[in-house]
């Protein structure tokens, strides 16, 4: 397949890979990460024998770039910031607004989840694929995708809900 074929192909999937690279490493980052991912991808191109599993083939690259962007030593020696919150608006932050705090709240508790349940959180909700479309490029079954990313929301709403607190009782009502 010559350039402008391979250009043609992965042409539509473009604001997908950055949706997913923007979810997975942040704004900062995201471009230069889809830029690594077409390059990988252009690399591999002769090796696709399905040209109809090319979106597929081409987000699981993005998402194996972004988690090697994450692991690797340049991410560790830099500010790390909580990819999430570089889509979070500005929200007012007047008195009584909580919406701000809710974010980062929320951000933080998708920050606590181990890396393949938040990466499901991540797909399906800042980068917009549906279950069946991150199952195939995790290479899981929509299933089991969906079984996780259950888990990951009751963990979410474990650790953001408020948490009840005992009365505390005085000392005369303990003899009571």
């Amino acid at each position: 397949m010559d350039n402008g074929q391979f250009v043609a192909l992965m042409q539509p999937h473009i604001p997908t890979a950055v949706r997913i690279a923007t979810a997975l490493v942040g704004m900062a980052d995201s471009e230069d990460a889809v830029q690594e991912a077409f390059v990988r991808a252009w690399k591999a191109w002769p090796d696709l024998r399905e040209p109809e599993l090319a979106r597929s083939w081409l987000l699981r690259i993005v998402v194996n770039v972004c988690q090697d962007w994450r692991r690797s030593s340049f991410g560790t020696h830099r500010h790390r910031v909580i990819p999430i919150t570089d889509e979070l608006p500005l929200l007012s932050t007047a008195l009584g607004d909580n919406a701000h705090v809710d974010a980062l709240d929320l951000a933080q508790a998708i920050a606590t989840l181990e890396e393949g349940l938040r990466q499901i959180v991540q797909l399906r909700y800042f980068a917009g694929l549906d279950a069946t479309e991150i199952g195939a490029v995790l290479h899981l079954p929509p299933a089991t995708i969906r079984t996780r990313l259950r888990r990951a929301l009751t963990l979410l709403r474990h650790n953001l809900l408020p948490k009840t607190v005992a009365p505390i009782r005085s000392p005369l009502e303990a003899e009571l």
